[in-house]
């Protein structure tokens, strides 16, 4: 009997004993993270699990912190579908008024003002003066991406260029496309027929002035000329196939191919090919002229739960995945550009190629479109159009007129 009595004591002080653990763990917060599908492998995923362990291992009022990775659409239409939100998710700027519009957002500015001073200041200004809207802040800028041009060294040597040979201009680019093509290997892709490539030749332009006043874009035809005239200049140096094929990728890969136009998160994959290469940035029109390309732009969204402290939970570890010493790391661990500019700044994202080149270069890009205050993507525009020019049915200052507009009719269809 004294046994049982024993036992019966030691488990109803076991059981004491539990009750206030379990219940700060039932009282914890579970979030869930909508990630990019990409963001679930790699380098990009080992640097996010170990912030959410050290968020989680700091917070004791976070139990843990789910990452379920999605495609673009699927992250775009999951958010609009306003049910089972996460508590973060990731989103193009491009997307930025209409979630701002159409999603119970997360106000960020409370959080936002009680940090410290390099928080504030290390953004490049035009990015997080752009989520900022009738007095709220409704999302925290993360990655950029710009378009960069990936040089097979080993192709452009073949062929008797030195890869010290000035390469900033799109009248020298064209200059080697054709000398590359003389040797008897592929130059470059099309850059024709996709926005991503034909808008990074565009956006160089100068004297381009996006935008939308009196019922009507404020681009002229004259603006655009240039590009078309660059990409019929083009035409006769590449191949039938888009930068995104995979054919194109290995023909780089294998040194058929001297100049692919990519994004920065194709690093990792270029690395790992083995291939032999340099990254530049896009051409200008001059030599000292604009060679960013067409800046898209990534942010994290917070979703507002209704719950004063699991809402601080939430900004908290935004802030914490974008502050500087993580958005370095960032740069200089995986080789993706952020919008912190004294993390693309820093000592370890200097040390690597793609931060240097990506630091300078998209200082001098041009935005995809008028984020966060529009939801037309105009750019989208140039693809058929300059697909005309390449194939030869269409002149520059003809297609320039036609790409007018195209604009306006979107702006149109848009009800803007």
């Amino acid at each position: 009997m004294k046994r049982l009595f024993g036992i019966l004591a030691m488990a109803m002080l076991i059981a004491t004993l539990l009750v206030p653990v379990a219940a700060a763990s039932a009282e914890g917060y579970d979030l869930v993270f909508w990630v990019y599908s990409d963001w679930m492998a790699g380098k990009q995923n080992e640097l996010l699990v170990k912030w959410i362990d050290e968020f989680v291992a700091s917070h004791d009022q976070v139990n843990s912190i789910t990452m379920i990775g999605k495609n673009d659409t699927e992250l775009k239409t999951g958010a609009m579908a306003g049910v089972g939100l996460p508590d973060i998710y990731c989103g193009s700027f491009r997307d930025g008024l209409t979630y701002y519009e159409s999603v119970n957002l997360l106000d960020l500015m409370p959080y936002y003002e009680k940090t410290d001073d390099q928080y504030k200041n290390g953004w490049m200004p035009e990015a997080i003066d752009i989520v900022q809207i009738d007095g709220g802040m409704w999302a925290l800028p993360y990655m950029s991406y710009i378009p960069i041009i990936f040089r097979n060294l080993d192709v452009i040597e073949a062929c008797g260029i030195d890869p010290s040979e000035p390469l900033k201009t799109w009248d020298e680019f064209i200059d080697q496309c054709k000398r590359i093509t003389e040797a008897g290997y592929s130059a470059t892709h099309k850059w024709s027929g996709v926005y991503y490539t034909a808008g990074a030749i565009m956006a160089a332009e100068p004297t381009l002035t996006p935008g939308f006043e009196n019922g009507a874009t404020t681009i002229t035809p004259e603006q655009l000329i240039p590009t078309f005239e660059v990409i019929k200049a083009l035409s006769p140096y590449t191949t039938t196939l888009s930068y995104s094929d995979e054919a194109t990728k290995q023909a780089f890969y294998t040194n058929k191919i001297a100049f692919v136009l990519d994004g920065p998160w194709n690093v990792e994959g270029y690395d790992n090919s083995g291939v032999n290469y340099d990254i530049l940035a896009v051409p200008g029109f001059t030599e000292d002229g604009k060679n960013g390309g067409l800046r898209g732009w990534d942010a994290i969204y917070g979703v507002d739960s209704g719950d004063k402290a699991r809402n601080e939970m939430i900004a908290e570890f935004m802030l914490y995945i974008t502050n500087t010493e993580n958005q370095s790391e960032w740069v200089s661990y995986n080789g993706r550009p952020v919008l912190r500019q004294d993390a693309m700044d820093s000592e370890g994202a200097q040390a690597t190629e793609i931060g240097r080149v990506s630091a300078e270069a998209q200082k001098g890009g041009a935005n995809q479109m008028d984020f966060f205050h529009s939801t037309v993507f105009w750019p989208t525009t140039i693809a058929d159009i300059s697909e005309l020019v390449a194939g030869g049915s269409m002149e520059p200052a003809d297609a320039a007129n036609a790409m007018v507009d195209a604009i306006n009719a979107m702006y149109i269809d848009a009800g803007e």
